[in-house]
């Protein structure tokens, strides 16, 4: 069975319902997480864990051990629990097969759950085991949640640990540090330990959340727009003493330019920014980034924001080409996209 929604899945795991076979996968760690720990709880029943639960790691994974775990009697209680966290690529393709028909088939007392917190890129090995445990058990997808349920997600935490959180500083928040959930989640309780009981604000985000890549690289892409030359180059020194790789700021900020174009596009043809998202490939909770490349186009022409893609890829192909200064390629590419704007103030 598969669960499209993590509503429904959430639905299942809180009532008396119970699969022999769990796969979860996806990029939301905390989530998979989570969940795991509430099948395990279910499982056990208030059993024993020591005699009753086994944990195997896909790294050292011994087939034989599992599947002795996976068919070993309960003791003392109704069932037990055997949980795998799996790398798929880890596996050769033989080893695979052997694990799938292991999972394929466990005792009604057993409950498997395995879990992939970093699907790979080639699916082949990863579709036969969401086959295989699809036919014997679920499987759920915990990736992006919409942006909606993450600003809640904050807002009760922070309620939990006694401040208060407001839906705009969240959004901040979310903007800071990407919408992974566990990095949310440690960077919140560091706030709130912080605010000590008070109000969240703004300047208390800036003053202890740790700023991802994206966030200090779509500043910059920011500065570039508002036409603020010095700032732009603060930050390229902030990004350069952080020892961030002058390819990985270029890619992500190509990224940026790529979504203003996309908004530039979508505002020419009068399409909104809620049906042009999802028919631009874009996930829920980026919805933004099409609303934001409406937004900051207005100021440039299409020739402008050609222009501004073309010296991104130029200086891309240089940094991976050459064996020059990085940094002077990112410094002379972002001069460029000032130049090409027309937008600079000092």
């Amino acid at each position: 069975m598969k669960y499209t929604m993590e509503s429904d899945f959430a639905k299942h795991v809180k009532s008396s319902e119970q699969h022999n076979v769990y796969l979860l996968y996806g990029g939301q760690a905390y989530l998979i997480a989570l969940y795991e720990k509430m099948i395990v709880k279910k499982a056990l029943g208030g059993a024993d864990e020591a005699f009753n639960l086994r944990r195997f790691d896909g790294d050292t994974l011994d087939l034989q051990t599992f599947y002795d775990a996976v068919e070993s009697v309960p003791l003392m209680a109704a069932g037990c629990c055997v949980t795998l966290s799996l790398d798929p690529e880890k596996l050769d393709m033989s080893r695979m097969k052997e694990l799938c028909a292991v999972i394929g088939d466990p005792p009604q007392t057993t409950v498997i759950v395995v879990t992939v917190k970093e699907p790979p890129a080639r699916r082949e090995k990863m579709n036969l085991l969401i086959k295989a445990c699809d036919k014997a058990g679920c499987v759920v997808e915990l990736g992006s949640r919409r942006g909606a349920d993450t600003l809640r997600f904050l807002r009760d935490r922070a309620q939990k640990n006694g401040c208060t959180l407001e839906s705009g500083e969240a959004s901040y928040m979310v903007e800071r540090c990407t919408d992974d959930l566990q990095l949310l989640a440690t960077e919140l309780d560091k706030l709130c330990a912080y605010a000590s009981g008070r109000k969240i604000t703004r300047a208390d985000i800036d003053a202890v959340v740790t700023v991802v890549l994206q966030a200090r690289v779509f500043d910059l892409s920011k500065a570039i727009l508002r036409g603020n030359f010095p700032k732009a180059m603060e930050l390229i020194s902030q990004l350069d003493d952080l020892r961030e790789p002058a390819a990985r700021t270029l890619s992500i900020l190509s990224g940026a330019f790529v979504d203003l174009y996309r908004g530039f596009a979508a505002r020419q043809a009068n399409v909104p920014a809620g049906r042009a998202a999802p028919e631009l490939g874009y996930a829920k909770n980026r919805e933004f980034a099409i609303k934001n490349g409406m937004s900051d186009s207005g100021a440039y022409t299409a020739g402008q924001l050609g222009a501004m893609l073309e010296a991104l890829a130029e200086a891309d192909l240089r940094v991976k080409s050459s064996g020059g200064d990085d940094r002077v390629v990112l410094e002379e590419t972002v001069a460029k996209l000032f130049l090409i704007g027309g937008r600079q103030k000092c």
